[in-house]
């Protein structure tokens, strides 16, 4: 019996202390939290490529990127995945950020042939981690990072990760739940929306949120080093300054993986401290780890990231002393 969307969720284990060690097997994770907006008409191609950090002129069919939108000052307005399907682009960016995108994307529009719609509920996002695991829910999975494959109308798309191969899938609900339900006959289990954060995080992949829009430059959040940015591409809002920290200076801050032993009252945004007080950087991203302790994203001063760094009170353990390369 196939599943609905609503059903997945509700059976969707809430946190990662209630799923199963992920090593073990291969794991199908509802991604609620995610939204896809579409990008369609003649201009769609020329009217990204103005506007956005990557190159949009280099995606094939059925081929992605991280990308951003920054503000004429260089400030991240929002990240995300964009996608370039045979008659739109995705662009897939947490769902509370859909709305000022659209509505800021929309501000450029004019007189081009382009249309802007956000298709999350008619287009939702499932994790695959297939962790080893030969009897495979599809047949065709992408092998390179960021290619992309249409199946049905649906799309899949192999994502960066530090630990086995990690796939987005994209697809109508129905699509979703018939994929989740012959995943489970399989021996896929279901996994917390949790350990799909924990990923990204690990990879070392920021995020914009509403909290932390207009607050880093592409570079602050590595954004740049894991392939956001092209700096060979025309002209974007913004541009010039990324540009300018890149050819003739370098960044005075960069985002760095860093564990904390409670997570209690963290809020994204929030001043990470030295002892003394001042205000090293801030906290990008965070998710709660199976033991209580939090996994973080941390966007630092470079005169300051080998201090001791204080959150919350609490003493900072970055996972590595060395400058992301």
């Amino acid at each position: 019996m196939t599943l609905t969307w609503t059903q997945l969720l509700e059976q969707q284990p809430a946190s990662l202390a209630d799923i199963a060690p992920l090593e073990n097997s291969a794991h199908i994770i509802p991604l609620p939290q995610m939204g896809v907006l579409q990008v369609s008409g003649d201009d769609a191609v020329g009217f990204l490529q103005n506007l956005v950090t990557n190159d949009i002129n280099a995606l094939a069919i059925n081929q992605g990127q991280l990308s951003g939108l920054c503000n004429p000052k260089g400030r991240l307005l929002a990240i995300f995945l964009v996608i370039r399907r045979q008659d739109c682009f995705y662009l897939i960016l947490p769902g509370s950020m859909c709305a000022g995108l659209m509505q800021r994307l929309s501000m450029y529009i004019l007189r081009s042939n382009v249309s802007i719609t956000e298709v999350s509920q008619q287009q939702v996002c499932l994790g695959l981690l297939p962790n080893g695991n030969n009897n495979l829910p599809l047949s065709d999975y992408p092998d390179v990072i960021f290619d992309a494959v249409d199946i049905n109308a649906a799309t899949v798309i192999k994502l960066p990760s530090n630990n086995g191969d990690r796939f987005l899938f994209v697809g109508s609900s129905e699509q979703a739940t018939a994929l989740a339900t012959d995943a489970k006959t399989h021996n896929w289990q279901l996994t917390s929306d949790a350990y799909w954060e924990l990923s990204d995080i690990v990879s070392g992949l920021a995020m914009i949120y509403p909290e932390t829009k207009e607050a880093f430059t592409a570079q602050q959040v590595n954004l740049d080093l894991v392939g956001g940015v092209s700096f060979n591409k025309g002209c974007y809002p913004g541009q010039e300054i990324v540009a300018r920290l890149h050819y003739l200076g370098s960044p005075s801050r960069r985002m760095f993986i860093a564990q904390l032993d409670n997570c209690e009252c963290l809020e994204i945004g929030q001043d990470v401290l030295t002892e003394d007080g001042s205000v090293a950087g801030q906290l990008v991203r965070w998710i709660k780890s199976e033991n209580g302790a939090a996994t973080l994203l941390l966007s630092l001063k470079l005169t300051d990231y080998q201090s001791a760094l204080v959150l919350n009170g609490q003493h900072v353990d970055l996972l590595s002393d060395t400058i992301p390369a």
